[in-house]
């Protein structure tokens, strides 16, 4: 069984090609996963312990101070050197509009150091700073510069560049000895030279335990074994999100391969046949399949683990990890490669059996018969039916049941799913034909091709389910982020329908206006009137000066359509719900003109705590000098960072402004990480599309050889080669295009019962408004044509290449 498995492999290799391919990818991503994470893992402990890399002992003191610490411990016999350990604090450093998120380090002493000046030098006065290379390619600087730090009074001035090592998240820097906002609760301790560790550490431990009851002292490498293990839970979490991702892809691997076995065993129907008319039982004929897809899960899963490591190092490369090393966890590998054998190995059982199982006389048919269709149908319908229906009960449940929506949806989702990929046989045929009828017009070629996509119901919708689950799951995940997004930015919209607002201490300066106007970025800036007065015992705060003010101008000058929440009518006022201002029996009383002005007091959480918002018919009423109390700005883009960033430095640049509202700012921040989220999560699965594809042309290709006879009779009747190979290209196209199609639809319908099911759960009512990228989308199925028609190169030239006399020769 063995010799007759590996001799199949070794005389046909091209017809496990593709299946070889599939496994790899699928195996690949899992072990790039582990390779990539567990590497940068390492680079991020490995980057927490070079501050103490040059320790002998480590010394962590209670209150002690330091400065006492560092002379009584220097006293000890065998030690060389005490200092401050280094301690890193975050910055957000911005340099034009580039930012870095960068650690920075107080200067070590000199036997401290653990990388190396390359330009320039360290820092030695305050305001001065040096930075890896890696942190300034991040920000596009060059020594000299200035640099800002977001939150910051002071800038830096880079004074010089350091080899420290990168690493996802991580860049490095350093500010000079005197910071005032850095300081140390560990000490370094250097031995000297030819001194004993064990006599040394004991002496440093009695000095110590003179200090303070709850100092310690540890040994370096006792010290980084520790930090070592502080940083892996954040990791653990990032790598069990990602192997989420490599499930889908190994299952859309698995997919692919049962689809090749199928292909497979339906090609070989004769060799079969005549296996069993000789005397071979069904289970050597399954043991055999069996033993094949056994050798190609191995082989194709160890490429697999060499794919996965290359594609970790160029990941490595881009991070700068790889200065550690890559981190191979020989266990994380064995599974990868077991769990790409066992798919390999379990996809295969339902094709071999089918094939076993299979009468001589029916083996030698070239299509399953009407019987085993039958056979195959029932059991596939009432499990399809069954859930299907169970699924759609719980989809109204989920409508109906608010408060639990999610709880119904999740179930509701496999459910379907299982209906809607295992019922493909049902209607993946048919609907092929409905389309061959809709463009048969274009010619005999094209009814040709969308009659052979249907001609085997089973083997169309194997390859359809692949493509339907892999492109299914990424519309899934851009509508529920189309949709979040949509929905959140209409509810920022409508609770902050200005980008930013500025207010002042006191009054707005000569020409702030006017320069916001000229910023890039800006639509408009608009002041907004308002009046100080004094609420006295109506405040919270006795002699609370509060500000009126009258926005209805502003918003019209924005183009803004405020809701009635915002602006109120003449007998009414808005005042913060949370805020400075207290009314009693709902009523607040503004000094007037004529008299003091009772007015209705209407609660808003949109409302600043010491602001009171009236119609403009009241503002006229109310007493006191009409001033310019904020400014509203109006952006081109409120979503776009360097546009918010602009802004915001123009602001700075005037010492008493202060953002006091606006939606720019979390509608910036909220897209930009749901944008990162899309751009992350459909490349992870976009792997799951090219093992799809790949199966795709694995269809097409022993599609070929199984219709050898038929092309070649084809080409004896007149056909040239060009229209064989356009045959095969539509008949790629109707698959492809068919399985993108059905994904499309319910990837948008899970999408949207997801997202609508958790935002239904909230305390907050948010509207669902559903949305779809229509430029992703269109990208999507473009590419997945395009790939289809990539797919049929090859088929195509091996079918038109062959004459007719070759292609009518007996296997």
């Amino acid at each position: 069984m063995w010799k007759h498995a590996v001799s199949e492999l070794r005389l046909h290799p091209g017809r496990y090609i593709a299946t070889l391919i599939a496994i790899a990818i699928s195996v690949g991503f899992i072990s790039a996963i582990s390779i990539f994470v567990n590497s940068q893992q390492n680079a991020m402990e490995r980057l927490a312990a070079l501050p103490m890399s040059q320790a002998d002992l480590i010394v962590r003191l209670d209150d002690t101070p330091v400065d006492e610490a560092i002379s009584r411990l220097s006293s000890v016999a065998g030690v060389d050197g005490v200092a401050e350990m280094p301690i890193s604090m975050l910055y957000y450093l911005t340099h034009g509009d580039r930012s870095a998120q960068t650690n920075l380090y107080r200067v070590p002493q000199e036997w401290q150091h653990w990388a190396q000046v390359v330009e320039g030098r360290l820092p030695a006065k305050k305001g001065e700073v040096a930075l890896s290379r890696g942190a300034m390619a991040d920000l596009g600087a060059r020594v000299g510069d200035t640099l800002s730090a977001e939150g910051e009074e002071a800038t830096f001035t880079v004074v010089g560049v350091t080899d420290d090592p990168s690493a996802l998240f991580a860049t490095t820097g350093y500010v000079s000895p005197d910071a005032e906002d850095l300081y140390a609760w560990e000490l370094a301790v250097r031995l000297a030279p030819g001194a004993s560790e064990p006599t040394t550490l004991a002496a440093v431990k009695r000095q110590a335990a003179e200090l303070g009851q709850d100092i310690s002292v540890v040994t370096g490498d006792e010290a980084r074994s520790e930090s070592l293990l502080s940083l892996t839970d954040g990791f653990d979490a990032l790598k069990n999100m990602l192997q989420a991702f490599a499930a889908v892809a190994l299952l859309v691997g698995a997919i692919t391969i049962a689809n090749t076995f199928t292909i497979l065993a339906a090609q070989r129907r004769r060799q079969t046949g005549l296996l069993r008319a000789v005397g071979a039982s069904p289970g050597q004929v399954q043991g055999r399949l069996m033993v094949e897809a056994l050798l190609l899960g191995a082989v194709g899963s160890l490429v697999g683990l060499g794919l996965g490591a290359l594609v970790a190092w160029i990941g490595g490369f881009v991070t700068e990890s790889n200065y550690f090393g890559l981190a191979l966890r020989p266990v994380e590998l064995l599974l990868a490669w077991l769990a790409g054998v066992i798919a390999t190995f379990v996809a295969a059982v339902v094709p071999s059996l089918r094939a076993a199982r299979t009468r001589p006389i029916e083996a030698l048919q070239s299509v399953p018969t009407a019987a085993e269709a039958r056979r195959a149908g029932l059991a596939r319908a009432i499990v399809c039916g069954v859930t299907g229906v169970v699924g759609v009960g719980l989809v109204v449940l989920s409508r109906t049941d608010s408060e639990n929506a999610i709880f119904y949806a999740i179930p509701a989702g496999i459910l379907l799913t299982i209906a809607v990929l295992g019922g493909a046989p049902f209607y993946v045929a048919p609907l092929l034909r409905l389309a061959g009828k809709l463009f048969g017009r274009l010619g005999p070629t094209t009814r040709l091709a969308f009659t052979n996509a249907a001609r085997n119901p089973q083997r169309a919708a194997a390859t359809a389910t692949a493509l339907m689950l892999a492109v299914g799951l990424i519309v899934t995940l851009q509508v529920a982020l189309a949709t979040t997004r949509t929905s959140g930015m209409q509810a920022i919209n409508e609770s902050y329908p200005t980008d930013l607002a500025v207010t002042f201490e006191g009054s707005v300066p000569d020409g702030f206006v006017e320069t916001l106007a000229r910023t890039s970025g800006v639509k408009a800036a608009v002041e907004v009137p308002g009046k100080r007065v004094d609420l006295g015992e109506a405040a919270s705060y006795d002699g609370h000066r509060a500000a009126v003010l009258s926005p209805k101008a502003a918003y019209a000058e924005l183009g803004i359509e405020p809701r009635e929440t915002r602006v109120p009518n003449d007998t009414a006022a808005i005042i913060s719900a949370s805020g400075a201002i207290v009314t009693e029996n709902k009523r607040l009383t503004l000094p007037g003109i004529d008299g003091p002005l009772d007015l209705e007091a209407k609660t808003s959480e949109n409302v600043d705590y010491d602001q009171v918002i009236v119609s403009e018919a009241t503002f006229a009423k109310v007493a006191g000098e009409a001033e310019t109390l904020e400014v509203w700005i109006g952006l081109t883009d409120r979503t776009d960072a360097t546009v918010l960033n602009q802004v915001l430095r123009t602001v700075e640049g005037y010492p008493d402004a202060r953002i006091s509202g606006g939606g720019a700012v979390m509608a910036s921040v909220f897209t930009q990480f749901l944008n990162v989220m899309l751009i992350v999560m459909t490349a992870l699965l976009g792997v799951a599309v090219v093992i799809a594809l790949v199966g795709v042309a694995n269809t097409l290709s022993l599609s070929v050889i199984e219709r050898q006879r038929e092309s070649a009779l084809l080409r004896a009747l007149g056909m040239q080669r060009a229209s064989l190979r356009s045959m095969l290209l539509i008949e790629a196209i109707a698959l492809v295009g068919l399985g993108t199609l059905i994904g499309l639809a319910a990837g948008s319908f899970f999408g949207w019962l997801g997202v609508s099911s958790v935002m239904g759960m909230m305390p907050v009512e948010f509207e669902t408004v559903f949305a779809l990228d229509g430029l992703y989308t269109a990208g999507l199925i473009l590419a997945c044509l395009a790939a289809a028609a990539l797919a049929s190169v090859l088929p195509g030239r091996k079918a038109a290449n062959a004459t007719p006399t070759e292609a009518l020769a007996v296997d």
